[in-house]
């Protein structure tokens, strides 16, 4: 993808636009998480209730700081690379939309380094909402054709020239205990 149309995508996603793209693990659909109405679209493009909450990707924790109500320690824990792939459940604060967080006390964050969620969070200065790209209780899609296949009527885009990190989804991890809630396949 050029860096003018990386750009264009950066203003329309900015705008509302709902997407699939490759995240850190799999393929995923995401959208700007303060846009009510596109978090609402992704969530009945791949029928899922909006009670369970959504994963938020930044490239920096910094961008998640209005989401999240935790101490310094914390955000070290939440920021630091591992070798896998890691989302972490964390206090949502006040400001953090329902809409996000679900019925949860807790919002899911993961910090990446993959090259694309990079981009996009650094040109939209946000995180990006992520949720897998499939339809609820489906297996996911694994690459672009699949992706277009599945979706292509429904989404605004669908942004390919990047690999995922992988096929299986992240470990999933509360940051109170440290307890792990999903492991990741090897």
């Amino acid at each position: 993808m050029s860096p003018w149309a990386l750009n264009r995508f950066i203003l329309a996603v900015s705008r509302g636009a709902v997407f699939g793209y490759p995240t850190d693990t799999i393929w995923g659909l995401g959208c700007h998480p303060l846009i009510a109405s596109s978090v609402s679209r992704l969530l009945q493009i791949k029928n899922r209730h909006a009670d369970k909450g959504l994963i938020l990707l930044s490239s920096r924790i910094e961008f998640c700081r209005a989401y999240i109500d935790v101490n310094a320690a914390d955000l070290e824990t939440i920021a630091q690379t591992t070798n896998h792939p890691t989302t972490w459940l964390v206090p949502a604060s006040d400001y953090c939309p329902v809409w996000i967080r679900g019925n949860h006390p807790t919002v899911a964050i993961r910090i990446c380094s993959h090259p694309l969620i990079q981009t996009l969070c650094e040109g939209l200065q946000s995180p990006l909402v992520s949720t897998s790209a499939n339809r609820s209780g489906r297996s996911n899609v694994r690459n672009r054709i699949q992706m277009q296949k599945q979706f292509a009527n429904e989404l605004d885009a669908i942004i390919g020239g990047f690999n995922t990190g992988g096929i299986a989804a992240s470990e999933i991890k509360l940051l109170d205990c440290g307890s792990t809630l999903r492991k990741r396949p090897s």
